[in-house]
């Protein structure tokens, strides 16, 4: 299944409202610059060696992630703050996106052994955006259950990876029911 682009193309009043239950920053596009030897989906890490080879700091936060009339997410995520207070991503993005919509939140500090979850709300009250709201928060709360505490490793067992593959099948069938994916890709 080819993944659908989940960044907002811009930011709306529906995006801003969502943001405002997140935290009280602004939302701002910031450029997915990855780094030689950064990892996907280890954005504190990525960001912690960027800043022990070129100085500047973190800035915490959100990823927001969007789908209309499907479903808004909020990931915790860290950026790199240059040296000149410009907000770059270095880590690597899902199929290769060059942008990312990040909510500055200077509260939402890493904690390795307390993971914050997504936060993932229906864009709608249809059934299909409900559903894939809670796939998605099913989803986490698996994750998070999985996590092995003080990394951002992940250890699942058999029937973890089986509750896994059910959850991601059922989204994939939303998906393609609302027409976000096409058949047969």
């Amino acid at each position: 299944m080819k993944r659908p682009n989940t960044v907002p193309a811009s930011i709306t009043p529906d995006i801003m409202q969502f943001c405002r239950r997140i935290a009280d920053g602004e939302p701002v596009f910031v450029s997915s610059i990855p780094f030689r030897g950064s990892v996907t989906s280890a954005c504190f890490d990525n960001v912690s060696r960027k800043i022990a080879r070129s100085g500047g700091s973190v800035a915490y936060g959100w990823a927001i992630w969007h789908i209309p009339d499907l479903y808004y997410e909020a990931e915790h995520h860290a950026v790199w703050r240059n040296k000149s207070g410009n907000l770059i991503d270095v880590s690597p993005q899902l199929e290769g996106r060059k942008r990312l919509l990040f909510l500055p939140d200077e509260a939402a500090v890493y904690d390795p052994w307390n993971p914050r979850m997504n936060v993932m709300l229906p864009a709608t009250d249809t059934d299909i955006a409900v559903e894939m709201a809670a796939l998605g928060r099913a989803r986490q709360e698996l994750f998070t259950r999985c996590r092995v505490l003080g990394t951002s490793e992940l250890r699942l067992y058999d029937a973890d990876q089986v509750e896994l593959m059910a959850i991601d099948r059922r989204i994939e069938e939303v998906m393609r029911t609302a027409g976000v994916i096409k058949s047969g890709s």
